[in-house]
């Protein structure tokens, strides 16, 4: 009787730490899709720097 108590209890523990889980990936797709919406479409056009010869965003310092 005693192991049917442990695996019982290890079940109870299993399926806590699955919905603990699922909640916290649920809270990330959330933010991440958020995250989607909000981003704009819009391309990054890039220039040479002269000096350095490297690409940066245009208009940048």
């Amino acid at each position: 009787m005693p192991p049917l108590w442990g695996l019982a209890l290890l079940g109870a523990a299993g399926f806590a730490a699955f919905k603990i889980v699922r909640r916290e990936m649920n809270r990330v797709e959330a933010r991440l899709s958020e995250a989607a919406r909000r981003s704009d479409d819009a391309p990054v056009r890039l220039e040479q720097d002269p000096s350095t010869g490297r690409y940066r965003p245009q208009g940048d310092a």
